[in-house]
Order: structure tokens, then sequence, then C-alpha cells
């Protein structure tokens, strides 16, 4: 991935530079939150810059351009929110993409109200949706989805009731933990066993002892892609008969690499998989590595492309660029076909992700078992 990972300053560079031959009134101005210097604020940059350029050098929506500034929320809720004051007072943007930390999208909550303008947010825990806030829209998949395609198919499918959650102590792990708990529950099953761990862990003897002891029959897994694939590795010496479902994590490359053959016959939930053979899925391949001479690094970049034609689309409905006008557009959306291969259906909370497809791991590639509605 070293190629991908150069090609960053060029595309902050390349996105923060005026559209030549434009007046202001003709730019669309987006501003984007993430941790640059991590592999999913990266891959948001990536998925995010091809869809500005390809929808630029088509001539822009209706003549409006677009352009985008990213600032790095460095994983801090802190700093996150000092990037966001940046990019509405200082660079006026019109609109947000970002961030994959939900705790950033809640940090700035009152900022996106007082300005008035959409964030198209990354982070999947539920507590986004549950700011209420009018002008957050979540691309990406909210955890309690992910909970109920995960115990459905745990439940239902293999007949499983000996369930065990494990989770990372951050807003991430938190927010899994807890509506896997809920959907336990709303379906009469008491887990059999709950272990957190702390961020950058990397023994999991004593939580993989505590499953063992429990009897549990499956693992439900919310952490970050190194953590899950150490967890994984260990997981196939003293526990090797249980299986473990993970969030879409555990399907980034970095967590199977990390994983190693110990991936093998574990399951994840993703919006998106590049062993899709959905033809806009491989075109949008083909594009990036065009562009970035590389494969999509994660999921997080057909997440951030789709967003950016989502809101194109939004401008295109509006016929202006008036930020109260866009976002009441935005939420008219539906039936629009990613390249994840999923469609996009934007509801009254501002959710857009409806389904999601559980794959299962098989020598570094992504067997689809299931696409299922939420």
């Amino acid at each position: 991935m070293k190629k991908f990972f150069s090609m960053l300053g060029i595309v902050v560079l390349v996105c923060m530079v005026a559209i030549p031959g434009y007046a202001n009134d003709k730019v669309f101005k987006i501003g984007g939150i993430s941790s640059l210097q991590t592999g999913y604020g990266r891959s948001m940059v990536s998925g995010a810059g091809l869809a500005v350029e390809e929808i630029n050098a088509a001539g822009g929506i209706n003549g409006i351009m677009l352009s985008i500034e990213w600032q790095d929320g460095m994983l801090s809720p802190a700093i996150g929110r000092t990037g966001v004051q940046k990019l509405l007072h200082a660079s006026n943007v019109d609109a947000l993409i970002g961030d994959h930390s939900s705790a950033t999208i809640i940090a700035t909550d009152d900022l996106v109200r007082e300005y008035g303008l959409l964030q198209l947010g990354m982070g999947s825990a539920v507590q986004v949706t549950e700011l209420g806030n009018p002008w957050i829209a979540r691309v990406r998949e909210p955890d309690d989805l992910t909970a109920r395609v995960l115990v459905n198919y745990i439940n239902d499918i293999l007949g499983y009731d000996k369930i065990g959650v494990f989770y990372v102590s951050d807003q991430f792990g938190y927010g899994g933990r807890d509506v896997t708990l809920q959907t336990l529950e709303a379906k009469g099953i008491t887990p059999a066993s709950v272990q957190s761990h702390n961020p950058n862990d990397k023994d999991f003897s004593a939580q993989l002892l505590a499953f063992k002891n429990a009897g549990v029959q499956a693992i439900i897994a919310y952490s970050a892609p190194v953590e899950v694939g150490v967890f994984l590795r260990q997981a196939k010496q003293l526990i090797p008969e249980v299986k473990i479902f993970q969030s879409s994590v555990g399907a980034t490359q970095t967590s199977m690499e990390v994983a190693g053959d110990a991936a093998n016959g574990t399951y994840a939930v993703v919006t998106y998989t590049e062993d899709n053979p959905d033809q806009k899925v491989q075109d949008f391949i083909a594009a990036h590595k065009k562009r970035w001479k590389d494969i999509p690094y994660d999921f997080f970049d057909p997440l951030a492309y789709d967003a950016i034609y989502m809101l194109a689309e939004a401008i295109r409905l509006a016929g202006t660029t008036d930020r109260t006008a866009v976002r009441d557009a935005f939420f008219t959306i539906k039936g629009f076909k990613g390249v994840t291969g999923l469609e996009y259906n934007v509801m009254p909370d501002g959710e857009t992700v409806n389904e999601l497809i559980l794959v299962e791991i098989v020598n570094g590639k992504h067997r689809v078992v299931q696409r299922v509605k939420g």
C-alpha cells in the first residue's frame, strides 16, 4: 500500500487548489474531516477526491463545480471540532463529509446546527442518529444494523444461542456492544460472555479463556483492524471450534493481513467488497487503480465516493447551492445505486444504508454469503 499512502499529500493539495475559470458562486465547497494519518482517513480522501475530479471533468452539476478541503481530526473530538470550525468559519464550506469517528461527529453537533449545512457523517455509532440533528446524514451502516444482521444469522441460520461479545473500550466498541446486547435481548438470548479490551492491547488470552469457560459457540467482535487480527490469531490457537463474526473492520485488508490464515472461516458484514462482481463495483476499482495506481484501501473509499455523488445529486435536484435547499433535496434521495454495490435510501432520520453484505473470509478473499436488508 506504499504507493497509495504516498499519494495523500498530492490528493489534499489537488483538492484544495481553486478551480480556474469559474466564479465563486459556481463552486460548491466541501469540507472534509478525518484522521488523515490513518488508513481510514486516507481512504476517504482518495475516494472523495476521485469523485470530485470525475464530476468536475464532466462539467460539474449544471455548471456548478466542486472543491474539497480536508482538516485532520487526528481521532480526537477536540481536534476534530477545531478542524470543523476552520472549515466553517475560515473556509466557509457549503457541506461537510466525515468524520469516520462518531465521537467527532457528536462533538461537532452544535456547530453544524448553528451554521446550518449538511454533514455526511461516516461514524457508525447509533448515538449519531439519536442526536436528532436535521443537518446530519450518515453514509455508512449504523451499528444496530450490523448487530441485527450478525445476530440473526448466528441464531436463525446456525441455530447458536451461546453467543459471546468482544469489544474495544472506546466509542466504537461501546456502541457495538450495546446494540448487540439489545439485539440479543430482543430475541430472548442472554449473552454467554461479554469481554472488553483496552485500545492497542495485544494479549487476549484472558478474554479467550473466559469465552472458552462459558462454552460460547460464536463471538461477535468490535475492535480496531490490528487488534482484531491479533485476536483471531490467538483465538485460532485457544478456541478453534468457535465461529467468529465481526463488524466491517474485520474485512479490511489490514485485519486480514495481521490475522493471516486465522482469518479463514471468520465472517464480517460489509457495505463493500472488491470481490463483488457487480459492474459498478468493478468499474470503480478500475477507475481507482487508474487514478491512484492501487486498489481501494478499504470500505471508506467507495463510501466517500458515493457520498460525494449523492451530494452532487442533491445539488442537481435542488437546482441551487443554497445550503438548506441542498439539505432538503438530499433527504429525498431514494434508490441511489452506489459503487459499493448497494442502494442508498435516505430516511427521515438521516440513515442512508439499510442493507449489508455478509461475507466469509477465505484465503484473503471475501466469499459473499448473503445480502441482507435491515
